[in-house]
């Protein structure tokens, strides 16, 4: 958290307050949120545009671009006022952009605009853009994998942008059990897989992402996403539907929600 459809949503709205504006400064104040960064270069020219792979945005300039990635519990704000977990300000000609972090597992890394397609390149198929051939390269990885598909789909090497929340969300929607080798689904059961997977986000980023009762995912101008009243099984006691129990297991001490009557 937060994942694809949180990450789209606040790329949209700074796309509409950034884009072709001038940076004045800017000032990157956590080591670990730095990490990536040996120099802080000098920017030229506007923000050309904000794009996003997975998880993953970019501001592009004429010479370099800003990579945020979020993390567990990262955020963006437009013109709001610094607090203790502020470590990083950007200053453009008419709005300031703050980064916070509370956990800091998020990072910021400054590229140059021809070294972002390396970086990108070490993702898997951006999740809510897979073409035909991005589906068939991640079945032929699945077939080599005894993994469970849970585990499968959360590495972003494999296919990039799906968090727990969504997965969760997928595999109950696509009724598959989350423990299930990826060597044992058919072509059929991955094109279930895909077909919900896009279904399942396109409605999250309509419904501006999800909010959990810790509140720590909003959009950059204050708003809170809505989704979390539209989750199927996440976080849910009974299942949508058989009406049955729905248990909660753990993966690699990530919650699990499934029914063992519909997913087995």
């Amino acid at each position: 958290m937060p994942e694809l459809p949180e990450v789209e949503s606040v790329r949209k709205v700074l796309e509409k307050s950034l884009i072709n504006q001038k940076i004045k400064k800017y000032n990157i104040t956590d080591k670990r949120i730095n990490r990536f960064n040996n120099k802080n270069p000098k920017i030229n020219g506007l923000l050309c545009d904000i794009k996003r792979k997975g998880k993953v945005l970019q501001f592009k300039f004429d010479n370099i671009s800003f990579l945020f990635h979020l993390g567990m519990s990262g955020r963006l704000a437009l013109n709001s006022a610094k607090n203790k977990h502020t470590h990083g300000v950007f200053v453009f000609e008419r709005d300031i952009l703050i980064f916070d972090d509370i956990r800091k597992f998020g990072f910021i890394k400054i590229l140059n605009n021809d070294e972002v397609f390396n970086h990108f390149e070490k993702l898997g198929p951006d999740s809510l853009n897979l073409t035909q051939s991005n589906k068939i390269q991640i079945m032929q990885k699945a077939s080599r994998s005894s993994v469970g598909v849970k585990k499968f789909l959360l590495n972003q090497k494999n296919i990039s942008g799906l968090g727990n929340i969504y997965v969760n969300e997928i595999l109950f929607l696509s009724k598959i059990n989350p423990f299930l080798s990826t060597f044992r689904l058919n072509t059929d059961s991955w094109s279930t897989i895909f077909s919900n997977t896009r279904k399942i986000l396109k409605k999250a980023i309509k419904n501006n992402g999800t909010t959990l009762s810790d509140m720590t995912y909003y959009l950059p101008l204050g708003d809170y996403g809505t989704h979390q009243n539209n989750l199927l099984v996440y976080g849910s006691n009974i299942c949508f539907f058989c009406s049955g129990k729905i248990d909660k297991l753990y993966i690699d001490s990530r919650a699990t929600y499934m029914c063992n009557k519909c997913q087995r």
